[in-house]
């Protein structure tokens, strides 16, 4: 934009300032408008993700609880891995790593919304009986992960740590189902706190 014919470098400076000032005020406001996308987006991707890729088939009040059937020794097509009178491990049917376990209470618990602080131990066993069976495997405990889905993101409404290995060569998507500290995803010192503080 050049000098017009008649119009001073003053008047020229202030055409250009306002110029500018217009081209700020629209960076500006695209940045707003970026900002609060991208603050949607956080918000609304991880409900789509768990109401359309994750959220688990309606519950059947009246269907019999698979892990039920599965601790009970009534699913022949269920590996039973480790078995005691208090919980039984299997291997999970959608792995979220190269080794993924399941510890299972043969007591029904829905899950740990309904535990106590009487129920703690129970945790420490599953979490004691996941890490000796990993070892007794050659599985590095240290790159695992132990933990629970809290309500409403979880599969089946029986109770079952997960134990995951590697932890470091999970996918994005598996990461962020099992992330740890958040609200769907509990870690094994993260239940014990919850419980205590009940």
């Amino acid at each position: 934009m050049g000098l017009r014919k008649g119009q001073t470098d003053d008047q020229f400076d202030n055409t250009m300032k306002k110029e500018l000032l217009k081209k700020n005020a629209k960076g500006k406001q695209i940045k707003k408008y970026l900002c609060c996308a991208l603050f949607t987006l956080a918000i609304v991707l991880p409900v789509i993700l768990y109401k359309f890729v994750l959220a688990p088939p309606p519950f059947d009040e009246m269907a019999p609880c698979i892990f039920c059937e599965i601790a009970g020794g009534r699913s022949p097509n269920t590996q039973i891995e480790v078995e005691t009178d208090e919980y039984v491990i299997f291997k999970d049917i959608k792995p979220a790593s190269t080794h993924h376990y399941l510890a299972v209470p043969k007591r029904h618990i829905e899950s740990l919304k309904v535990m106590t602080k009487e129920d703690i131990p129970l945790v420490d066993h599953l979490e004691e009986a996941l890490k000796q069976f990993f070892k007794s495997k050659g599985i590095d405990t240290e790159d695992a992960l132990f933990g629970f889905h809290m309500p409403p993101f979880i599969s089946v409404r029986h109770l079952h740590m997960h134990g995951i290995a590697p932890r470091s060569t999970m996918s994005w998507m598996n990461s962020f189902v099992f992330k740890a500290h958040s609200a769907w995803f509990k870690l094994v010192e993260d239940a014990r706190k919850y419980l205590e503080n009940k």
